[in-house]
């Protein structure tokens, strides 16, 4: 670690904190609806940046410098319509940091593409002893991630404040379609069901030995969460099979943490978000693009919290008219309820990024300008 290097680490942090106390920022804080987009990562920076993700996932100083030069680059160009800008600094290693846990190893290429292991022995054998029980500091990764957290604490030298981002979010569902293989899991549920249940309550054990240890390790106090299982997108699971052996996992990952607040798929949830309902501390719920806009409407009482996000179509590939129809669709659809509009990850789809730049720019203004009405200022 050099002090060229450091000193550059001091100089994005004081242009963090200068934002951060920005009057521009304070009025970003206080508009509601949010309004947001979000970026493919680690995809999207690679495409901007040009870095080694290799690099990035292994070396924290240059991780340091390069997650503010990112945070910086959006409060720039796209100020006066952007979320407020933080300045915790989140040590995030990735998706699916939680697979190594169990045996399934998750490679990045070099486009920043998680490539996860596909021939786990689960999915020639369906028997739970190729699976080792979890301890959060010598599983999988653990040991790496820890120590690379430290580093990072000690880089910042606490100019800000250091999250530890690399959680297990997964539920249970996506884990054991991994293990098994879609087609082996589908089949189970009808030719093994019991080892279908026994699979998914392994799963949620470990889940819940993980962040046992990580409460212990943090001092973090035992609070709802939310989690994520993108193969809840019907029909390639049934609603049967969620109820039957998703359901009740999540009932008990609920009392574990005392709730859970949100469930993300990129699928359609419509037909399931009647069992979602039954965790009764659920208090936000995704619609997605492929999630039936109508239809949840009908489904979900107004108590709830309603998350739309839009397909990067909708946003890289709409003319300024289409993004504002299909707003405004949303908007009036949503009137008297609590709700954000987002969009999924999005990449940049040219070699030119000023071209991203201002296609984000141009729905960002769209949807304020048609929230504008309804948006609460505190």
């Amino acid at each position: 670690m050099t002090d060229e290097r450091l000193s550059r680490i001091d100089r994005l942090i004081d242009q963090v904190l200068a934002a951060n106390a920005s009057p521009e920022n304070q009025r970003r804080i206080k508009i509601k609806p949010a309004i947001s987009w979000g970026l493919e990562e680690p995809i999207a920076s690679l495409h901007i940046f040009h870095y080694d993700i290799d690099q990035y996932f292994s070396d924290p100083v240059f991780y340091v410098e390069q997650t503010l030069r990112q945070r910086l680059w959006r409060w720039e160009h796209f100020a006066r319509e952007d979320a407020p800008i933080p300045v915790d600094l989140s040590v995030w290693l990735g998706h699916y940091t939680e697979y190594p846990c169990l045996g399934l190893a998750v490679p990045y290429n070099k486009q920043g593409v998680p490539c996860i292991q596909t021939d786990h022995p689960m999915t020639r054998d369906p028997d739970l002893r190729w699976l080792e029980p979890v301890d959060f500091q010598t599983s999988g990764q653990m040991p790496f991630y820890l120590r690379f957290y430290d580093e990072v604490n000690k880089i910042v030298a606490g100019r800000l404040k250091v999250a530890f981002g690399t959680t297990w979010g997964r539920g249970c569902l996506d884990i054991a379609v991994q293990l098994r293989g879609y087609e082996n899991w589908v089949a189970d549920t009808g030719e093994r069901p019991q080892f279908v249940h026994d699979l998914m309550q392994f799963l949620v054990e470990q889940r819940c030995r993980w962040w046992e240890g990580y409460y212990q390790y943090s001092g973090a106090k035992r609070e709802p969460v939310g989690i994520a299982d993108d193969w809840i997108n019907i029909p390639f699971i049934s609603p049967g099979m969620f109820r039957d052996f998703v359901l009740p996992y999540y009932k008990q990952i609920e009392q574990f943490h005392g709730g859970i607040v949100s469930i993300h798929s990129c699928g359609d949830q419509t037909p399931v978000q009647k069992y979602m309902l039954e965790l009764s501390t659920l208090q936000h719920l995704e619609i997605s693009p492929w999630t039936n806009l109508k239809q949840t409407l009908i489904n979900v009482p107004p108590t709830k919290r309603l998350g739309p996000f839009l397909h990067p179509n909708d946003v890289l590939l709409a003319s300024p008219e289409e993004m504002e129809t299909r707003l405004r669709t949303i908007v009036e659809a949503c009137k008297g309820r609590e709700f954000s509009i987002g969009t999924s990850g999005l990449t940049p789809i040219w070699d030119d990024i000023d071209e991203f730049v201002r296609r984000v720019q141009c729905w960002v203004e769209i949807a304020e300008r048609v929230c504008a009405p309804i948006q609460v200022r505190g």
